[in-house]
């Protein structure tokens, strides 16, 4: 059986989760330290998703010493798996604030990359930068809250949701706090809803509103 005609599966970001994958190609590479009595290789794939067709290379490394003790062998992904799903308005966002979700999707990278820290800074930044789009630069961050949420663009219930997320950003530049998984992604919940409100929801409330047919009189 060729490569191509091997079946495996495999974490896949644009479809999130684990999925079917064609094995294009693999290259084994294993080794042995006599001196130690310890053995093990890698093994490195070409893959292609059965479902979006995307390409990734996955590194798996095994070894005596780990499979003796029943742990798994080390497997990584290139790009690296996402821990994540980028919201499906992303690439709207890009396109017409390219700034914002250019921020947005270093925030993701940062993320793929067990970045924690460099994640919470740059969701702390995400959100004044959208403040600053919406209501002007009030010179700190919590008068652009302020000015944000006069706006009529949050509620109060959301500005300390947002005033929460200041106070992280600030924990982690300036505490040493490391944000966990879970921490980064009760912040990103909040700050994407935000996102989503306020550049989002208005205009599909009024294409909505356009096909609903009217009263009659």
């Amino acid at each position: 059986m060729s490569d191509g005609d091997k079946v495996t599966t495999a974490h896949c970001n644009d479809c999130g989760g684990d999925r079917r994958h064609d094995v294009l190609h693999s290259e084994t590479k294993n080794f042995t330290i006599d001196d130690v009595g310890i053995w093990g290789g890698d093994r490195y794939e070409t893959l292609r998703c059965r479902g979006c067709e995307g390409i990734r290379l996955r590194h798996t490394t095994w070894d005596s010493e780990r499979r003796q003790h029943e742990e798994e062998d080390q497997v990584v992904y290139y790009p690296p798996a996402a821990a994540r799903r980028e919201p499906p308005w992303m690439f709207d966002l890009w396109l017409d604030q390219p700034g914002i979700g250019g921020l947005l999707r270093e925030v993701y990278i940062a993320l793929q990359n067990g970045s924690a820290r460099l994640a919470g800074m740059g969701i702390r930044a995400l959100v004044e930068q959208v403040m600053i789009d919406k209501v002007k630069d009030q010179g700190t961050f919590g008068k652009n809250l302020t000015a944000f949420e006069q706006a009529g663009y949050i509620s109060s219930r959301q500005a300390a949701a947002l005033a929460d997320i200041l106070d992280a950003g600030h924990a982690t530049m300036h505490r040493g706090w490391v944000p966990s998984q879970e921490d980064l992604g009760t912040l990103l919940d909040v700050t994407e809803t935000m996102i989503e409100t306020v550049y989002f929801h208005e205009g599909k409330a009024a294409l909505l509103k356009r096909r609903v047919p009217p009263r009659t009189p």
